[in-house]
């Protein structure tokens, strides 16, 4: 009885990581399938445990898709689009935070300066020049 339980969380975690619109079969359909009240259904996929399982496999599937999105988006950018390459841009830089390549450890240097701070810096300074 266990592993029956266990067959149909498991196909239900399977289920819930596909896109929407690349299920074959309704909630309705799957639970008239695995004889399970669709009530149950919701209750286990909305179970945090069973969620954690469904986040990992659908990221584990967006990065397989990950290389391709990008060269597309790179290849938009490149002819300019300029929100893909706001895009571009703002995934580098998540990704540039998220890695820790050649830093051992440490803390890595912004790639990108908000524009305010050079705005300021330059006021700044210029309002030291003119008292002086």
């Amino acid at each position: 009885m266990k592993e029956v339980i266990d067959n149909w969380i498991d196909a239900m975690i399977e289920r819930e990581a596909l896109p929407k619109a690349s299920r074959k079969e309704t909630v309705e359909e799957f639970c008239h399938k695995w004889e399970v009240a669709e009530s149950t259904y919701y209750y286990q996929s909305s179970k945090s445990e069973n969620w954690k399982k469904i986040l990992e496999i659908s990221l584990n599937s967006a990065k397989k898709e990950c290389p391709e999105i990008l060269k597309v988006l790179g290849d938009k950018a490149k002819a300019g689009d300029m929100k893909a390459v706001d895009m571009y841009l703002n995934y580098i830089v998540q990704l540039a935070k998220n890695l820790d390549i050649k830093s051992d450890g440490k803390a890595l240097p912004s790639p990108i300066m908000p524009l305010n701070t050079n705005v300021q810096s330059n006021n700044s300074n210029n309002q030291n020049i003119s008292a002086n």
